[in-house]
């Protein structure tokens, strides 16, 4: 396989005014050019409108592509569904939605699978549940405003209000639990979601807006490595992006700690190299390679047990072992960046 080395960079689960967001999609797409992004992917909740209205393509210099969010009737188990042309009956269960999205050609992610808050009554928690089913592409391993509403409190709500990217701490370890045994049977990409609305939230005499669409677009990323540079073609950079996803060819980080552009994780022996989301057969000793654009701690994490730890912006773990490893990066004790998972045989 080529070697995957053309770096893109966007943001997963938006939501516009075509649902509970409060900007229109080429506002939201201005808005990312202005900050950096190549690529959006809006997930408004059961609709595919924004399609049908020509919004899917190139904004300028960002990539918008549209896909939506389902739920189940009980309104858990949500979805974030891409490369879809409609939209699947409404009024399904988990398994039967995962199920066509999957037949008529889509790719599908749970959306904020560990979701617990009581904090904001109006706004409940939406958790998977439905973990039987089989067919996803892939899982949010982090969510924004998912970890941002689990931690509020009143006395910690004026602070989280103003500064919302500090408050993230990472993952939960049941989320990444989830993502390491699944990833035992196939392959799960790892995505971040920033799940943001920027909607109006009225705090005494004040009206805040919570998640401003130019504050999370600044959070939590995806990254992902191409073969190949996207080009004005729509529909071979939809292609090109969509199939990064289900390679596992990517990498989430948290922009509040460092612009983590230029990072790498890739395993190589003599003869072989293989990036995120390959796997690499063992014969001897593999020396798993990272490199980082600022110095760090790097955890080694194999089968989803912490394995090893190493300090800088290029270290090597040396491994002779088969089983299923991936890395995860601190900064200064902050989470800023976790890779997708290389498979050692």
């Amino acid at each position: 396989m080529a070697e995957r080395s053309i770096e893109y960079i966007g943001a997963i689960h938006i939501h516009s005014d075509y649902s509970d967001g409060s900007k229109s999609i080429p506002e939201i797409a201005a808005i990312a050019d202005s900050v950096g992004l190549d690529f959006l992917l809006f997930a408004d909740h059961m609709t595919l409108q924004p399609l049908a209205d020509g919004l899917e393509g190139w904004h300028g210099k960002v990539l918008v592509l549209i896909g939506y969010e389902i739920n189940d009737p009980d309104n858990r188990n949500h979805y974030l569904a891409y490369n879809l042309r409609e939209i699947v009956e409404p009024g399904l269960r988990a398994k039967d939605y995962v199920r066509l999205v999957k037949k008529k050609g889509g790719i599908g992610f749970i959306a904020h699978p560990d979701e617990v808050r009581t904090a904001l009554p109006d706004h409940p928690s939406y958790p998977w549940t439905e973990w039987s089913v089989d067919g996803f592409d892939g899982i949010e391993v982090w969510n924004h405003m998912s970890e941002w509403m689990e931690g509020l409190t009143k006395h910690n709500k004026l602070w989280r209000f103003l500064s919302p990217r500090r408050a993230l701490k990472g993952p939960t370890a049941r989320t990444l639990k989830w993502w390491d045994d699944f990833n035992q049977q196939r392959k799960v990409v790892g995505i971040g979601g920033i799940d943001v609305h920027a909607f109006p939230y009225k705090l005494g005499p004040m009206i805040l807006e919570i998640f401003p669409y130019k504050v999370q677009l600044k959070s939590i990323r995806t990254h992902l490595l191409l073969e190949e540079s996207l080009t004005s073609d729509v529909h071979r950079s939809k292609e090109a992006i969509y199939r990064a996803l289900t390679q596992a060819s990517a990498f989430v980080s948290h922009y509040r700690w460092g612009d983590a552009r230029g990072f790498r994780f890739w395993a190589e022996r003599e003869d072989q190299r293989v990036d995120m989301g390959d796997t690499i057969a063992s014969d001897g000793f593999i020396a798993l390679k990272v490199t980082t654009p600022q110095r760090a701690d790097i955890r080694l994490i194999k089968d989803g047990v912490h394995n090893d730890t190493l300090h800088g912006t290029e270290v090597s773990f040396p491994v002779q072992d088969s089983g299923l490893y991936r890395v995860e990066v601190f900064r200064r004790g902050r989470a800023w960046i976790y890779s997708n998972h290389i498979r050692v045989e």
